[in-house]
């Protein structure tokens, strides 16, 4: 990769997830100097089928091998739509043929950040939880649940909606709000499954294929690549609860219930789910919030930490790289004297 000069700016990124890293990457290419603390095991990811669109996908065209390393790991951008008793109501490609989306697995994605920003070298400690952030007048810094304090110009928080870089940037963290909506999510090798014929009879012709089943108060996407299948169904549910939890499990009775009478093939496929268990994700609303910056312009907020999206809204990936270029980006023009402008235009961008 070509580095810009060195800019002399000091970047503590909190979060080692899509946000942190494409940040992290990007920032490096742009001349700073960029470190990572995770609060995960080195090696922990998780997830289903993600689109990165486009507009997201121009930046890392410049991060050498990067996008041709992605599209390895991704499935192909076209989408086949269903109504739930299976009449094809046709299969449309995911963004322009000429410069099509990402669908990819986000366990995958984030493998493929997490090998590339480490390639060039950039710091990141797992296992390090952040407990609090502060700034002062001349840095960002963070207390680390061991007791360690860690500071840099700007520290950038990429840790999700339970970020603790509210207290310090909003002030509070207002409770979620739920949608009356839960989304049943579980990945599982293929191979067994496609013992079932009528299984077999939809995904096993394909390298990979992904389609959405849409009926009434509920829809489910399928995603297949050569080795694992992924499915996401999401259904109404009433008096859901606003409940966060991203490791809950429940039996597939409930996931069957939202689909009674639907096409065999997607009851076969969720009766085919290894124990019988998946995620129960209750989905939650969080009211936007306009500011992002700390009062003195020393820690900022990416991603999730500043504006979590729904899944079914298929932006929060691409949303959380765009920020990542577009702080990146501002840093570098404002320089070391003027990171505290840097985030505050950033955040009023973006």
């Amino acid at each position: 990769m070509e580095r810009a000069e060195d800019t002399g700016i000091s970047i503590l990124v909190v979060g080692g997830g899509i946000a942190g890293l494409s940040f992290a990457i990007e920032a490096h290419r742009k001349g700073h100097n960029v470190q990572i603390v995770e609060r995960r095991l080195r090696g922990e990811t998780a997830g289903e089928l993600i689109v990165i669109t486009s507009p997201a996908l121009q930046t890392p065209k410049k991060w050498p091998g990067f996008i041709e390393r992605a599209r390895q790991e991704a499935v192909s951008p076209m989408i086949t739509f269903k109504k739930f008793d299976g009449s094809v109501i046709g299969s449309f490609p995911m963004g322009l043929s000429e410069d099509p989306s990402l669908p990819i697995y986000r366990s995958k994605l984030h493998n493929v950040l997490f090998e590339y920003a480490e390639q060039l070298g950039i710091p990141i400690e797992f296992s390090a939880s952040v407990s609090e952030f502060f700034e002062t007048d001349d840095h960002g810094g963070v207390v680390l649940s061991d007791g360690r304090r860690l500071e840099a110009d700007v520290v950038v928080a990429a840790d999700g909606v339970g970020s603790k870089s509210w207290a310090l940037v909003v002030g509070s963290n207002d409770p979620p709000i739920s949608s009356g909506f839960v989304l049943y999510r579980v990945t599982f090798p293929v191979a067994p499954a496609l013992e079932n014929p009528v299984i077999a009879a939809e995904l096993g012709g394909y390298k990979d294929r992904t389609l959405l089943h849409a009926g009434p108060g509920a829809h489910i996407v399928t995603s297949k690549t050569p080795e694992e299948v992924c499915w996401l169904l999401t259904r109404a549910e009433e008096g859901s609860v606003a409940e966060e939890d991203w490791a809950k499990a429940t039996s597939i009775d409930m996931a069957l219930q939202a689909v009674e009478g639907w096409e065999p093939f997607v009851t076969e496929l969720i009766k085919a789910t290894p124990n019988h268990s998946v995620l129960d994700w209750k989905l939650m609303w969080r009211d936007p919030q306009p500011r992002w910056t700390s009062p003195g312009g020393r820690v900022v907020q990416i991603g999730d930490a500043a504006h979590p999206f729904l899944p079914t809204s298929a932006s929060g990936g691409t949303m959380a790289m765009e920020d990542g270029y577009t702080l990146a980006a501002c840093l570098a023009i404002a320089g070391k004297q003027d990171v505290p402008l840097a985030t505050k235009v950033h955040n009023h961008l973006r």
